[in-house]
C-alpha cells in the first residue's frame, strides 16, 4: 500500500539539461531512465523524513495541532514499488525510482547522466491557489538510486506553508508483477 506524505509533490544525457521543450511540457519517463540506464523493472524504495517544518502567512499563526502531526512525520519512512523503464499512457506522472511528480508540473532544471540526477520543479502557482517547489538531488547506478528530495509547498487557501526534506534509497528487485498495466509495453 502506498501512503502519501502531507505536500510532497513526491514528491529528475549525457550530463545536459533535457531540450527545453521537453522541460517545459513533461520529461518521459522511460526515455529519461534508459538514458540515465536505470534497469527496466521493479524497483523498491525506502523514503525516510529527516526534516519537516511548518509556517504560517505574515500576520497569522500555525494550529497549534498542526506543527507536532508535522514534526511526527521526522524519522518516518515509507516503502513503495514502481515499475521503472515502461511505456505510460500521455499525460501520466514522472516516476523514476523513488520519485513521482505529476504530469502538470513543469520543470526548471531537468539534469541527467548514467550517475547523477537533478531537478528542480513547480507544482501548481500561486494564482491557483497553491504550489509546491521541489528539489531532488540523486547519485544512482543501473540498479540502485539513492536522493535527497526538498519540497516547499504553500496552499493561499489556509496560509499555511510546508517544507518537508526526505532521503529515498531505491533497488531494483525484479521484472514487474505480470499482468500490470505495464506488462509487454518495455520499451528499453
Amino acid at each position: 500500500m502506498r501512503r502519501t506524505l502531507p505536500f510532497i509533490a513526491v514528491a529528475v544525457i549525457g550530463a545536459a539539461p533535457i531540450a527545453p521543450a521537453v522541460v517545459a511540457t513533461q520529461a518521459s519517463e522511460p526515455t529519461l531512465a534508459k538514458k540515465m540506464g536505470l534497469k527496466p523493472g521493479q524497483w523498491r524504495t525506502v523514503l525516510r523524513v529527516t526534516d519537516a517544518e511548518i509556517t504560517a502567512r505574515p500576520g497569522e499563526s500555525v494550529p497549534a495541532d498542526a506543527e507536532p502531526a508535522l514534526r511526527k512525520l521526522i524519522g518516518s519512512t515509507t516503502e513503495t514499488y514502481e515499475c521503472i523503464g515502461w511505456q505510460q499512457p500521455a499525460g501520466s506522472a514522472l516516476t523514476l525510482p523513488g520519485i513521482k511528480i505529476d504530469a502538470a508540473c513543469t520543470f526548471e532544471e531537468l539534469v541527467a547522466d548514467g550517475r547523477t540526477l537533478k531537478i528542480k520543479g513547480r507544482c501548481g502557482s500561486p494564482s491557483e491557489g497553491f504550489h509546491a517547489d521541489m528539489k531532488v538531488q540523486a547519485e544512482h547506478d543501473d540498479v540502485e538510486m539513492t536522493a535527497s528530495v526538498e519540497t516547499i509547498a504553500f496552499s493561499e487557501g489556509v496560509g499555511l506553508g510546508t517544507t518537508v526534506v526526505a532521503t529515498t534509497t531505491s533497488s531494483h528487485v525484479g521484472p514487474c508483477p505480470a499482468g500490470g498495466p505495464e506488462a509487454g509495453k518495455n520499451i528499453n
